[in-house]
């Protein structure tokens, strides 16, 4: 029905651009040249409505092809008449009686030719009506049997239920709102719950062994297959454009591979992500409340807007993260420094943050909250902490180093009288550009 309601107009566009091409470049009319220019824009449109089309299906989509269809016959209706009627329609005036009959002949042989291309085209249409039905049943028939994959007791035929799933949101993207929905279900039926993890490091479990570093008795260090795939799955260009607002609050992912991932709006509270690989992940206005983001990668990551209220930080990379105007009160990053070099926190609420011995180097910290946050041993060099909210002189003094350090010039006036065996020349440990 779509292509059908599209291909009317369009064919209507094609001849009447044609017919105001030829006037143009005959005739030199600027009238015709006008017409073309605003044809041209208006099938620029028109395609880049259908491109829009092609991965929505709203309730207005039936209303607005209806209304571009109007406009279009009321904008070229008469042109097109005026075309069809002056090459069409025969003209029998002054012709000789075996001129009148040949001119009969042709106009009969041209009607027939139109009705003979009219009926292809029903036929060409039908065909394809015919065609994608049976395309859909075939897409049901391999949904089926995915979601029979899905309920195996076997890891690995679970594992291709997923990969199935993923490839009918590859094939049939107008059903990839549904899928994404069932592969969403999967991960949340499939992935364990978080339990209450334990610190890093060598670990004693109850028999008294002792657990390498990086492992914890709460959970597995990386997801099954299934899972894993799963999150792969939701990271196809079809799926993106339903996985938003996903909810994985409270579940153990840790070590899952979501390189790129679009979790934008996610809800991630109290999940457990330590090891995982969010490098370059869209996390803006994710809440990430109480997550465990123990020696996770999220390098280039996305986290505007984002929640980290709580947050387990402790060695982490975060280099070159867009952290700009996200709450990242009372986390913590005790037992290994979070590295966090040439990160953005422009506007960062990190009031009560505790960020021992944490890499900061070259990061952006404009107006930033460091309220009562915890910078001791941290590594300020060439930060911008320029109009930073609740910063101390106690705290810069308790800092690793503050060398290049941008800050307002009553910090600066005031490092150098507390430190004078540490006072600088310009470009010192504590010389930066004082104007705002």
């Amino acid at each position: 029905m779509l292509s059908t309601v599209i291909a009317v107009p369009g064919t209507a566009f094609v001849i009447v651009m044609y017919m105001s091409l030829v006037e143009t470049i005959l005739k030199g009319s600027k009238v015709a040249a006008g017409v073309l220019a605003v044809q041209s824009l208006a099938a620029t449109v028109t395609v880049s409505l259908i491109f829009w089309l092609r991965f929505r299906r709203d309730r207005q989509i039936g209303l607005l092809i209806t209304l571009v269809a109007a406009a279009a016959i009321w904008l070229w209706g008469q042109h097109l008449w005026e075309a069809i009627s002056s090459t069409v329609l025969p003209h029998y005036e002054g012709l000789k009686p075996a001129e009148r009959a040949q001119a009969v002949g042709q106009y009969r042989l041209a009607v027939v030719q139109a009705c003979a291309a009219a009926g292809g085209v029903i036929a060409l249409l039908y065909t394809a009506r015919n065609y994608r039905l049976i395309r859909h049943g075939q897409v049901t028939d391999r949904l089926s049997k995915a979601l029979e994959r899905l309920e195996s007791q076997e890891e690995f035929v679970r594992l291709g239920g997923v990969i199935a799933l993923q490839q009918i949101i590859h094939d049939a993207p107008a059903q990839a709102e549904h899928v994404t929905h069932i592969v969403r279900t999967f991960i949340r039926r499939q992935a364990p719950k978080a339990a209450q993890s334990t610190p890093r490091g060598l670990q004693a479990t109850a028999s008294g062994l002792l657990l390498p570093q990086g492992r914890t008795p709460s959970g597995p260090e990386k997801p099954a297959a299934d899972v894993q795939a799963a999150l792969t799955a939701l990271n196809t260009r079809h799926a993106k454009l339903h996985s938003y607002r996903i909810d994985l609050s409270g579940y153990h992912l840790a070590g899952a591979h979501m390189f790129r991932q679009d979790l934008a709006r996610a809800q991630l509270s109290g999940a457990v992500l330590t090891d995982a690989v969010l490098a370059r992940a869209a996390l803006g206005r994710a809440s990430l409340e109480e997550c465990d983001l123990r020696h996770a990668v999220l390098s280039r990551s996305d986290l505007q807007q984002a929640t980290l209220r709580g947050a387990k930080l402790s060695g982490a990379h975060l280099v070159s993260t867009d952290l700009t105007d996200a709450d990242l009160t009372g986390v913590t990053a005790e037992e290994e420094p979070v590295h966090l070099d040439k990160s953005y926190l422009e506007q960062a609420r990190l009031n009560n943050a505790v960020l021992r011995n944490a890499s900061l180097i070259g990061a952006k910290l404009r107006h930033a909250d460091l309220t009562n946050a915890d910078l001791t041993g941290a590594d300020l060099t060439g930060a911008d902490l320029r109009r930073a909210r609740g910063l101390t002189v106690d705290q810069l003094l308790a800092a690793g180093s503050i060398e290049k350090a941008r800050l307002d010039p009553t910090l600066h006036a005031a490092c150098r009288r507390n430190a004078p065996g540490t006072e600088p020349a310009a470009g010192g440990p504590v010389g930066q550009e004082l104007q705002p």
